[in-house]
């Protein structure tokens, strides 16, 4: 019987740090462990638009104009009167009707009653109210949360709104919202100059009973900064919410970052100012031979296409604002791969349902060359000044959410999965070796993982982890252990090797693993199973599901672990049991519409001696490790993708930040931004 499985200890060397060679390469999380121990970033850093900064809120009414309030610099309210329960009226759209008198024009203080029920006023931790924490469990009844919210200059601004089930907003008078529907919101608001009235109305569905809100400003006209040594735009997200909106992480290596970007772009940068330096494109007609190009007289369309798309590209170096819109490029998109499918609608069809896009993941270096593996099925090689070594195509089809493993170096060999392993040989891209890990269709296949792969080495021998609990043997492949007991379907938390264990959290199971090899890998690993903890989440709100998407990242006997609605767990990795459970005050925004997105899950990293926790929205906190919580700061990054469209929202963050010196390299949906205290 599997009892916490914790993937515990390869009796073997393990790589550690971020070093450069041909054995201890990086990619994605750095080494993969989201270590970076001799790194020295800041603490503290943000960037706060001037009309968010305007903002003030308080529970009591105000006392006229000179009521000064809380400034609101996160975009969080977090002092409330709440009143419930209120049960809910057997009537079509309850949730639009007034259940309280006069309940559009209620202005409440606190101890102020109606009838039984008592204004409470409550300090909020985090951007969450979690009713059932505050009222107990109530089924079919509303809860009610008021503040006041003092505006500097009064004008639009959005509220992003998560909740579970029926819910209402009103603002001084006026129902702003009102939805049956169990999905996140944004609703783009007017406050007035001065003080405004806010109400929450919400109810409940079994244990999942909160709200989220959270303020943002429409279409700044300035920000302060602080700490933040540069920004550069980037190709991210498809223009529309709801589609693919999950940019890759970058690396570092030497002077320059390199990053991808939709739909098949490597971009260089360099480190020191964050300029583009060069931009390779990797489409399929990239990946082709002059000799396959020149056969077909189809590729005349493809060709010119192809050019135009490098042009785009080009405009990148240039440091200003592309000329190109987002949407005329994603135009040129459509256009290249449709004209690429009328040629051979085999070898060109791109696998659709893309999740994380199809260059949402990390490229890996030797420190020589730099990789790069995109969900159409290219892999390609450069050198660090553009040179391309080599290029292929290996095309499947897709599967559900698509594919999201980034991919890694080991033995010599670059490693991919897409349906299977396959491994390329990293100075030329030969095929090396390739292994079904599933069928060849089907959208939902049994076994399948979402995590990247991780690097492991048994004695003498280079091993790849998959995120579904299989080894093989880099050099040829061999399958060296395979338990279908612990293929964990769908696992979308990577494997992560350290200091001999290799630990690994289940997606849908909620449930931490540890194993520990023994033998030689030359030929097989005996697998002595150590134990199986699950880890409970549901006793906090969540959305949908509880699930953990964030990879896990292991300190000093402990083990850190945050599910996608931003709860925090810490395990004693020996002793198999939780330390402690927090909600993270990192403003996290979830909905059905969110693609990657739809929650947190950028895994955690350590700089130093602090760690550090990122929210899906631009938020992050810094806590000590150890076992006890002690926040050390929170941070804000209010950036703002679309803005003036009906998809305008905060910058969706979905990829693992990178640290290096004294900075950290943190992508979101709309660029990349250098962290450095100044």
């Amino acid at each position: 019987m599997m009892s916490l499985k914790f993937l515990a200890a390869f009796q073997c060397a393990v790589f550690a740090g971020c070093c450069f060679s041909a054995e201890f390469p990086i990619g994605f999380r750095g080494d993969g462990s989201g270590k970076f121990p001799d790194a020295d970033p800041p603490v503290t850093w943000g960037r706060v638009s001037h009309a968010l900064k305007g903002l003030r809120y308080q529970a009591n009414k105000p006392a006229g104009a000179e009521s000064s309030g809380k400034p609101m610099t996160d975009g969080v309210v977090r002092d409330w009167l709440i009143l419930g329960p209120v049960a809910v009226p057997d009537a079509p759209n309850a949730v639009e009707l007034d259940t309280l008198p006069n309940e559009t024009r209620l202005a409440p203080d606190e101890g102020d009653t109606i009838g039984a029920l008592v204004w409470k006023k409550i300090v909020a931790e985090t951007a969450t109210l979690d009713f059932t924490s505050l009222l107990g469990e109530h089924p079919n009844s509303f809860a009610y949360a008021f503040t006041y919210i003092f505006s500097d200059t009064g004008g639009q601004f959005t509220l992003q709104f998560t909740h579970r089930f029926h819910a209402r907003v009103i603002l001084n008078g006026k129902q702003v919202l009102a939805t049956s529907n169990t999905d996140g919101a944004r609703v783009s608001i007017k406050l007035e100059k001065g003080w405004n009235n806010l109400l929450l109305k919400v109810s409940s569905e079994a244990a999942q009973w909160y709200a989220i809100p959270l303020f943002h400003a429409h279409i700044p006209n300035g920000y302060d900064e602080t700490n933040i040594a540069w920004m550069t735009p980037l190709p991210g997200a498809r223009v529309y919410q709801g589609t693919a909106a999950a940019p890759g992480g970058p690396i570092v290596v030497g002077d320059k970052i390199f990053v991808q970007c939709e739909p098949h772009d490597l971009f260089c940068l360099n480190k020191a100012d964050g300029k583009v330096l060069w931009v390779r494109s990797n489409s399929y007609y990239d990946a082709l031979t002059d000799a396959e190009k020149n056969a077909n007289p189809d590729f005349t369309e493809v060709e010119a296409l192809a050019a135009k798309w490098s042009e785009t590209n080009a405009e990148f170096l240039s440091g200003g604002a592309p000329k190109t819109k987002p949407s005329e490029r994603e135009e040129l998109e459509k256009k290249l791969y449709a004209a690429l499918k009328k040629i051979d609608r085999v070898r060109f069809n791109r696998p659709d349902s893309q999740d994380v896009g199809y260059a949402g993941f990390t490229p890996s270096s030797d420190g020589k060359f730099v990789y790069s593996w995109f969900a159409h099925g290219v892999t390609a090689c450069y050198d660090l000044d553009g040179n391309k070594k080599w290029m292929r195509i290996d095309n499947h089809e897709t599967v559900e959410h698509g594919y999201t493993s980034s991919p890694i170096l080991s033995s010599g060999k670059l490693v991919v999965f897409m349906r299977e392993l396959m491994a390329f040989d990293a100075r030329t891209g030969e095929e090396s070796w390739r292994v079904p890990i599933v069928g060849p269709k089907g959208m939902n296949p049994g076994g399948y993982f979402h995590g990247s792969l991780a690097r492991a080495r048994i004695g003498d021998v280079d091993t790849v982890v998959t995120a579904n609990c299989q080894v093989f043997r880099a050099s040829d492949g061999k399958a060296l252990f395979n338990d279908k007991q612990l293929a964990l379907k769908q696992s979308v938390a990577s494997p992560v090797v350290e200091n001999g264990i290799v630990t690994m959290m289940s997606t849908f199971k909620d449930t931490l693993y540890s194993l520990q090899l023994l033998e030689s890998a030359d030929d097989t690993a005996r697998v002595t199973v150590l134990k199986e903890l699950p880890i409970p989440t549901t006793q906090f709100p969540y959305y949908y599901l509880s699930w953990h998407i964030a990879s896990p990242l292991v300190h000093d006997g402990l083990i850190y672990l945050m599910n996608n609605s931003g709860v925090l767990t810490v395990v004693d990795q020996k002793e198999g049991t939780i330390v402690y459970q927090r909600l993270l005050d990192i403003d996290h925004f979830q909905g059905s519409n969110e693609a990657a997105a739809r929650g947190c899950g950028v895994s955690p990293v350590m700089a130093g001696k602090h760690l550090y926790f990122f929210g899906n929205c631009g938020a992050a906190v810094v806590i000590e490790p150890g076992r006890e919580f002690k926040q050390i700061a929170k941070n804000k990054i209010e950036g703002l993708a679309v803005p003036g469209t009906w998809g305008e929202r905060l910058d969706r963050v979905v990829a693992c930040p990178y640290v290096d010196g004294k900075r950290i390299y943190f992508r979101t949906e709309t660029g990349l931004y250098a962290i450095e205290a100044k």
